[in-house]
């Protein structure tokens, strides 16, 4: 076989046309007389069309695929099957059968032929009398769907061609398109062998409906295929329904408004019950009021559907959530003409009850991708006097500090005296900033987790972590690591006092500067199954408030 030319669609070659019979048909009655002529082809697909799969997006045979050819008058049909001199799994094929001639039709007349690729498992085309059945938009009927699209190409593809019966060649093209949807919600909402209803409506028209039962958590993959020309989706959604764990009738909308499906493409949907992965605030128990303290705030209590600008308080229950956002450059909360910025008694938001706070922060700030001066600054506090009672940070959701760049204060004091957190939010610092974390957590005196605190930072800034974790009376176990070599004003000063701390790692070889390490271990439980390690260079150390406590282990870091 010659090699075969380069195509992004289907390629049909005749290889062969074998004449059965030479003559007029001797027949009173030629329109129902029918005489079959044998015929031999090469179906072949090649790279680039879109809605097809296999290696480089290319359709590939199955047994039991077949071509059907039809003139344009109706009077030479039938279909060609693939070969057993091929096989299935390929791009490439044979396929042979018989084509029949009505009405007198002599072999060597070439007529205008169509052609279709009808698929092993095929839901689309029908076969009645031996022809294949006119195909209309109709055909897809509204629970059409597939959960991949590999099995909406194999079941769902329109693959058709014209040409003339002698030509050399035919071309068969993708008239479906695909719409590929993903849709990831909370396990809990969506766990396996949980039956689930997809639809698709555009202008309050249901066009598709997939009852779907999920194979992986919180994971719903389908394919919905339409047929022919341009599909719009001007107003459309995906709804999706199921019930809790409660037996309650539950449905989340996504828009997928704006879309046009064009024949020969798929396109992919991926929608979120949890799109919004900013600052939340959670409820823990019925009747919980919520008040902000600043202006620019806008909160959603529908997973971040439909936002309100806040103007008064609002209530939540029991495990409700308010996804909140905001147009603010910083949360600046500090007493007027206090040098040391010490808050006010204006936290960011004021809870009746205890509430639980997750998410990415930076949902607050007008600019989500870098840090202020200030941005929270005293953000969750009241003062160093007033201690807020009513926050702590989700225990199965993490409160994240994304940005590793720090810029000035921008944690500073951000959650002085917030008695009832227990677990401290994931952040890492790969840029310090002058006061950046100062006073960050003083006072946090129920504080017992800082697994989520990296301060990888090579180089300090001036009272970057003074006082960071000072008064956690609570906070027992490793500090975090602390790698800078050399030390600058103030940096550590009382950062982890009156802990009970038991290991850390300093890697300080320059501890010169003015009060960088000023009593920054003052208070902590001086026993002697506490640990200290130091870089092996390092003989600068003391044993005082100002250094290593007097019966702590010293021990050269050796990074293992």
């Amino acid at each position: 076989m010659s090699k075969l030319m380069d195509a992004k669609i289907l390629l049909l070659t005749v290889l062969s046309l074998v004449t059965a019979c030479g003559k007029e048909l001797d027949t009173p009655s030629p329109a129902t007389v029918i005489e079959t002529v044998p015929y031999r082809a090469v179906l072949r697909t090649e790279v680039g069309t879109r809605a097809t799969l296999g290696d480089g997006m290319v359709y590939k045979f199955e047994v039991g695929d077949r071509v059907y050819v039809e003139s344009e008058e109706g009077k030479v049909y039938g279909f060609l099957s693939m070969s057993s001199d091929s096989d299935a799994g390929n791009h490439e094929a044979i396929f042979e059968g018989n084509l029949s001639y009505v009405g007198g039709y002599r072999p060597d007349i070439d007529p205008e032929i169509s052609l279709v690729l009808v698929s092993v498992r095929d839901d689309l085309h029908s076969v009645t009398g031996g022809k294949v059945s006119a195909v209309t938009g109709s055909s897809y009927t509204q629970d059409e769907w597939a959960p991949s699209l590999e099995e909406a190409v194999s079941r769902l593809s329109h693959f058709t061609g014209s040409g003339h019966l002698r030509d050399d060649s035919f071309t068969l093209a993708q008239q479906s398109s695909f719409l590929k949807c993903f849709v990831k919600m909370r396990s809990a909402d969506a766990p396996v062998d949980r039956e689930m209803t997809a639809k698709l409506v555009n202008n309050s028209i249901l066009l598709r409906e997939a009852s779907i039962t999920v194979t992986e958590a919180g994971s719903i993959p389908f394919v919905f295929a339409f047929l022919g020309g341009d599909v719009s989706l001007e107003n459309a959604k995906l709804v999706i329904e199921w019930k809790d764990s409660g037996d309650t009738d539950q449905s989340q909308n996504f828009d997928v408004s704006n879309q046009t499906l064009a024949a020969n493409n798929y396109y992919t949907i991926s929608r979120s019950a949890l799109a919004f992965d900013g600052f939340r605030i959670t409820a823990t128990v019925n009747g919980t009021e919520i008040t902000f303290n600043y202006s620019g705030i806008q909160y959603s209590l529908d997973s971040g559907d439909t936002w309100t600008t806040y103007t008064s308080p609002f209530t939540l229950n029991a495990g409700d959530d308010a996804c909140i956002k905001g147009n603010r450059t910083n949360y600046k909360n500090e007493k007027s003409g206090d040098q040391w910025g010490t808050p006010a008694d204006k936290p960011i938001f004021r809870s009746s009850r205890l509430c639980y706070i997750s998410g990415n922060i930076m949902s607050l700030l007008a600019d989500d991708s870098a840090l202020s001066e200030s941005a929270f600054q005293g953000a969750f506090s009241r003062g160093s006097g007033t201690a807020v009672t009513y926050i702590d940070i989700h225990p199965d959701a993490p409160l994240i500090l994304p940005v590793t760049d720090l810029a000035n204060k921008c944690y500073m004091q951000m959650f002085r005296n917030c008695t009832s957190l227990t677990r401290a939010p994931q952040f890492r610092v790969e840029g310090t900033a002058y006061r950046c974390c100062y006073n960050m957590f003083r006072q946090c005196t129920n504080l017992t987790d800082i697994s989520g605190i990296q301060l990888p930072a090579m180089t300090l800034s001036v009272d970057c972590y003074r006082e960071l974790l000072r008064d956690c009376t609570k906070l027992a176990g490793a500090a975090p690591m602390l790698p800078a070599p050399t030390l600058v004003q103030e940096c550590y000063r009382q950062m982890l006092s009156n802990t009970k701390i038991t290991s850390i790692v300093c890697l300080a070889t320059n501890i010169s500067a003015t009060s960088c390490t000023e009593n920054w271990m003052s208070g902590v439980s001086n026993v002697n199954t506490s640990t200290f390690y130091k870089a092996p260079s390092m003989t600068s150390w003391t044993r005082n408030d100002s250094g290593i406590p007097s019966k702590w282990k010293v021990v050269d870091y050796t990074g293992e």
